[in-house]
């Protein structure tokens, strides 16, 4: 049974408008709260605002901005934005990322650096920008996106992907420890495969492999994702902080 109020009142950013950020997004709707929603293409936001419609949800109190999270010119454009429209931000969700898969031998230089410019330092700018406000309010709930390929080697997992997820998890931590103080938490998400987009993509036969190989046979729902995201985000975590969940049917054991 899910608590429908733990976000009324409170105001929860979220970079990325993929299959996980409109996750988190339509399970933060249905618990109350105030979403200000950031990706680098308009034309993806007004696809998630349609998408996040589509299944029933107010989106009267959903703002959307253009944001290019590799630029901390543009972070602070949504911290501003977001002050703007709801005064605070209660709760920071780094769902923006990219991959760009191949050998490390065949690996460009510019897919080496583009995704750890997004997946790395796009949620070092995305805190940067957000914590000043959260250390005013001595209150804040950071969620930073790790990944199963962050926490170990994983087949179709390149190392550009698997160091800039790593990293995150180190952010995590560092942060959580110079945070603390203000009452502001940081926790991290590492999920495995999802059914998503990507998956949906793939055949059959190459799903079947695939939830062969988890402990739980099966992959994740991107739902079970947001409401783990949720839960580090409410007040139920209040002491939780540091952590990384690893959320993958048992795959990383």
């Amino acid at each position: 049974m899910r608590m429908m109020d733990r976000f009324v009142g409170k105001t929860v950013v979220i970079t990325g408008s993929g299959d996980m950020g409109i996750a988190a997004a339509a399970r933060f709707i249905e618990e109350g709260a105030n979403v200000v929603l950031a990706d680098l293409s308009e034309e993806a936001l007004n696809s998630c605002e349609k998408e996040l419609t589509a299944k029933g949800l107010d989106v009267s109190k959903v703002k959307t901005v253009v944001c290019d999270v590799r630029k901390i010119e543009d972070c602070y454009k949504v911290t501003k934005f977001a002050r703007e429209h709801f005064e605070k931000i209660d709760v920071l969700v780094t769902t923006a990322g990219i991959l760009k898969h191949s050998p490390v031998e065949d690996m460009p230089e510019e897919d080496w650096s583009c995704v750890l410019d997004v997946n790395l330092t796009g949620t070092f700018h995305s805190v940067k920008a957000t914590v000043p406000v959260m250390k005013a309010q001595k209150y804040g709930r950071i969620v930073l996106i790790s990944s199963l390929g962050g926490r170990k080697g994983r087949p179709g997992v390149a190392v550009n992907y698997a160091a800039s997820k790593a990293g995150v998890v180190g952010l995590t931590m560092a942060l959580a420890e110079e945070l603390g103080a203000w009452n502001i938490t940081v926790n991290s998400i590492a999920p495995g495969p999802l059914r998503g987009k990507l998956a949906r993509s793939q055949g059959p036969e190459a799903q079947e492999r695939l939830n062969a190989g988890i402990p739980l046979k099966r992959i994740g729902e991107l739902d079970e994702v947001a409401s783990a995201i949720a839960f580090l985000a409410s007040d139920e975590s209040a002491w939780t902080t540091g952590e990384v969940l690893d959320i993958n049917g048992g795959l990383q054991y």
